[in-house]
């Protein structure tokens, strides 16, 4: 694959690809790929890329990038509903602010958001907290 990959992705890489070849034999023409094999495909891609996991497993590049969309959405809308942790330091900071403020977010897919805030500047934390809740990666 094109990029450095450790020894258990290319383990799992020929694990997926021997099942694929397994189910190509015994399949009856025309039948789709089951889900469990297109879910390792799509799991494996979402680390290693699309095309180079395509090219591995020597499935349609397309049909691939179209379920790792997919599934992003469908994770995206899933961790938008319901955080899992939100952190808000320094309840003074939420009356007045400290000379030197700072505002930290962290999304549960690793996105941060940090703002240092002056002594004059105030800042709806609670629309701010909602606005980064609500952003589209």
């Amino acid at each position: 694959m094109g990029r450095k990959t450790g020894d258990g992705v290319a383990v799992r890489v020929r694990q997926v690809r021997q099942a694929i070849a397994r189910w190509r034999r015994t399949r009856q023409k025309r039948s789709p790929m089951p889900a469990e094999l297109w879910e390792e495909a799509v799991s494996l891609a979402r680390t290693e890329g699309t095309g180079a996991v395509a090219r591995a497993l020597r499935i349609d590049c397309g049909s691939l990038a179209r379920r790792v969309a997919e599934a992003q959405a469908g994770q995206d809308a899933s961790a938008s509903r319901a955080p899992a942790f939100v952190e808000l330091g320094g309840a003074p900071f939420l009356s007045a602010p400290a000379p030197s403020a700072v505002v930290e977010l962290c999304a549960p897919d690793g996105m941060r958001l940090v703002i240092q805030l002056g002594p004059s500047c105030s800042v709806d934390v609670a629309e701010l907290v909602q606005r980064f809740r609500e952003r589209r990666a």
